[in-house]
């Protein structure tokens, strides 16, 4: 057989952590969970957009790539350049054709285009609505303006019931953290636009050429925008709110509660629907899903998904309607903005297979280019999974694993481990968190404020300060989180 093709399919910012609703509900993931192997503990490893992507090319962990927040707001670098080793250099050189269609948001002034790529994305976070290619596209079935309606305002407090023309409008976006209505067919949608445009891509490729291709959605990132047709697979039932929406924080870190209160000055008060705001946001990524799938239908029908690696995943989750009241993600580490859907299949892979085993974000670029048989041409902190995909071994391939965050809004540092079934979190004041997440997945109970302190600590303090050093963590803005994690060493 000849060499693996690769499709790796990200979604942006995916509510899925703690949202009570069955993956074969998602028409993607339903289908890779049968092709393929899930991960039901999948995490990013910074749930900032900039970041994580950075990570998932390079293979690297943000305070090695130095992006450690979104355009380099808090004195992380603003963006990778063409010094970063990135995966598709190591398939270029293998002779791989690579594309990418989507979001790219990791340089301001150059695009996936310039980095060795073929395909569409813009500069920066870029939107696609108001671009000469998406113009071409909607004319294939679409006449006269195409236009959202506010359904739930977000920051730019428009009222429920205002129009804006997609086409016109290039950062309604930025001030929307609500719903919208899409008055067009679920075709109008941008992740329908990046499929058929990959779709083109891969039909001009030569009889047995092998191919990288990423395809990165802007959605379901709000606004959670719903085109008037959809179809809801729920009807009138409610989606489960979060048991920790109502949770009065008072034993989580004060920005956690800062953050809670910033979008209740922020938005207008009709603005916190939580039944609403939930459900549009899994219906949005049932939609960008839906367009997605349609790539494996094509692929399935070319006779070219055989021998097709998959992946799919979301750069990092979503809080809204939960953790006391948010929108968006701002600076928490919390399980519904840190866990990922992460699901691959391919030759040689475990068909209909569930693991539990940690795994992470930043491990996706040498799990692909082993899975690929590529050599790997630079460093990379990540772990390859490809043999416990392919059924070699049954022992974890990774047994703890930390993750970063560097702050959203305002800059939070803070360290974060997952070991067996707990989770700790160590903030820039030195204020801990503790959780059993087989027990309490909603983070409830801060065992980490126990009296005495729980035994667990002690060992959590110890991992995060062994994973720090393996990872050459010394960032000098830690602090206060060094402090504690030294006297953990020592004692």
């Amino acid at each position: 057989m000849s060499r693996p093709n690769v499709l790796w399919m990200v979604s942006d910012q995916q509510a899925f952590a703690n949202r009570g609703v069955d993956p074969q509900q998602f028409p993607l993931q339903s289908r890779l969970r049968w092709l393929g192997t899930e991960f039901t503990r999948a995490y990013t490893v910074l749930p900032i957009c900039s970041p994580a992507r950075a990570s998932m090319l390079t293979g690297l962990y943000p305070h090695v790539h130095g992006l450690t927040e979104n355009d380099g707001r808090f004195g992380g670098r603003a963006e990778l350049d063409s010094a970063d080793h990135m995966i598709q250099q190591d398939f270029l050189a293998a002779g791989y054709r690579c594309g990418w269609f989507g979001k790219w948001h990791l340089n301001r002034a150059t695009s996936a285009e310039d980095h060795g790529f073929e395909g569409f994305s813009l500069p920066g976070y870029g939107y696609p609505y108001c671009t000469q290619e998406y113009s071409n596209y909607l004319a294939r079935f679409h006449e006269g303006p195409l236009w959202v309606e506010i359904e739930s305002s977000g920051e730019s407090r428009r009222a429920p019931g205002d129009r804006v023309d997609l086409t016109a409008e290039s950062g309604w976006y930025d001030h929307e953290a609500g719903t919208a209505i899409l008055h067009g067919p679920e075709q109008a949608h941008e992740a329908f636009f990046l499929a058929d445009a990959a779709t083109i891509w891969l039909d001009g490729l030569a009889a047995g050429e092998p191919f990288f291709l990423r395809v990165d959605t802007w959605g379901p990132h709000p606004p959670y925008t719903i085109p008037t047709g959809f179809e809801s697979p729920f009807g009138d039932r409610e989606i489960r709110l979060a048991e920790n929406l109502n949770h009065d924080l008072l034993t989580r870190p004060q920005h956690h509660a800062d953050y809670r209160d910033q979008w209740r000055e922020d938005l207008r008060e009709d603005a916190f629907d939580w039944r609403l705001l939930s459900r549009r946001a899994v219906e949005h990524g049932m939609l960008v899903e839906r367009a997605l799938a349609g790539l494996l239908h094509h692929l399935e029908t070319a006779g070219k998904l055989d021998n097709t690696i998959v992946v799919f995943c979301a750069d990092h989750g979503d809080a809204v309607a939960s953790n006391g009241g948010v929108m968006n993600k701002g600076s928490l580490m919390v399980e519904e903005t840190m866990r990922i859907p992460m699901l691959i299949a391919g030759p040689g892979i475990t068909s209909g297979r569930q693991s539990d085993s940690l795994i992470c974000s930043v491990d996706l670029a040498p799990t692909l280019l082993e899975l690929a048989g590529v050599n790997a041409r630079h460093f990379m902190q990540g772990r390859s999974a490809a043999g416990e995909l392919q059924g070699a071994t049954r022992k974890p391939f990774r047994e703890r694993l930390m993750v970063e965050q560097y702050g959203l809004h305002v800059p939070i540092l803070q360290r974060g481990l997952y070991w067996k079934d707990l989770k700790y979190v160590i903030q820039p004041d030195g204020f801990e968190e503790l959780y059993d997440l087989a027990s309490d997945p909603f983070e409830m109970e801060n065992m980490a404020l126990g009296h005495p302190l729980p035994q667990g600590l002690a060992a959590m303090r110890r991992h995060l300060s062994e994973e720090m050093a393996a990872l050459n963590d010394n960032d000098p803005r830690l602090g206060r989180i060094q402090q504690v994690l030294r006297g953990a060493a020592l004692n």
